[in-house]
């Protein structure tokens, strides 16, 4: 058997990067869609502010019906709203949001560019300027740009997901964002979309009643994991993952992190997109563990 390349035939990136989000060289890339598995009092909240706050997201969405039981770990945080699992409209409101932030950074830019065109008029007495131009820009004292929250810069936002199993947000709605998060807030010029990254907290990989659906799981980029009982919980989570880690050296790498390790809120990471210089794997997220 042998193989023989076609001359005339080039591949090239039409579309936006998957990770477009900057940050600091020791973390994952975003956006990220961070799946954390793990029983109640484990860590799992902790870790997730955590690395939230060390991301240093503007903007921050919790979805979470015991926010205020988890108030002083995510006070940190850039919380803009918060969410409940059980609002049917959930999903749809987080959509809003992102939209809405999007819009705000359109009218900058188309206000900005009129702005420099009002700068020009001043600058040219021969040019009538129009009442709206100067209506739109004077602030009782004297002409100033026009403002966003951001300077113009496309926001980072990072949303929380906690607590949400057995909430209606499980249905099918949340696969639908899982799949868009990356898309979200596209612009008209084609340019990247603001996107988000999700970050979802869970006591089971899979459940009978509003677990979590294998459209979530197929689409995970990084994968907290841990210790846990459930033999067949924990063989599907290596299935699953075997199209980017194979499970043998899933088993010994968890095999590596837990045995005789009783810190019950130890974790195994998964990085599905590591960075170059990074191994797929760590321990606690602090500690690379290079098979």
């Amino acid at each position: 058997m042998k193989s023989e390349k076609i001359k005339g035939i080039k591949f090239k990136d039409l579309g936006n990067p998957a990770f477009t989000i900057e940050t600091p060289p020791q973390h994952i890339k975003l956006h990220t869609l961070l799946l954390a598995v793990a029983k109640k009092q484990s860590g799992k909240t902790f870790f997730i502010t955590n690395l939230m706050r060390m991301l240093n997201f503007d903007i921050v969405i919790v979805v979470s019906n015991t926010f205020d039981s988890n108030k002083k770990m995510i006070e940190a945080l850039k919380v803009e709203v918060v969410l409940d699992p059980d609002d049917p409209e959930v999903i749809q409101k987080i959509y809003d949001f992102i939209n809405n932030e999007r819009d705000e950074l359109v009218m900058y830019q188309e206000k900005l560019k009129q702005y420099k065109e009002f700068e020009k008029m001043l600058n040219n007495p021969s040019l009538m300027i129009p009442d709206e131009m100067l209506e739109e820009f004077y602030n009782g004292n004297n002409f100033e740009p026009p403002k966003h929250r951001f300077n113009g810069r496309k926001p980072s936002i990072g949303i929380f997901i906690d607590d949400g199993q057995n909430s209606k947000i499980m249905g099918g709605k949340l696969s639908n964002l899982c799949i868009k998060h990356r898309h979200l807030g596209s612009f008209p010029d084609g340019s990247r979309p603001l996107g988000c990254s999700l970050f979802i907290a869970v006591q089971n990989y899979v459940s009978s009643n509003n677990g979590l659906p294998k459209a979530i799981r197929g689409n995970v980029s990084h994968l907290a994991v841990w210790k846990t009982g459930n033999k067949k919980e924990l063989e599907l989570l290596a299935r699953e993952q075997s199209g980017n880690v194979d499970e043998e050296t899933f088993y010994k790498v968890y095999d590596f992190i837990f045995d005789n390790n009783s810190n019950k809120h130890t974790f195994m990471f998964i990085d599905l997109a590591p960075k170059e210089g990074h191994s797929t794997f760590r321990k606690n997220y602090d500690e690379m563990i290079w098979v």
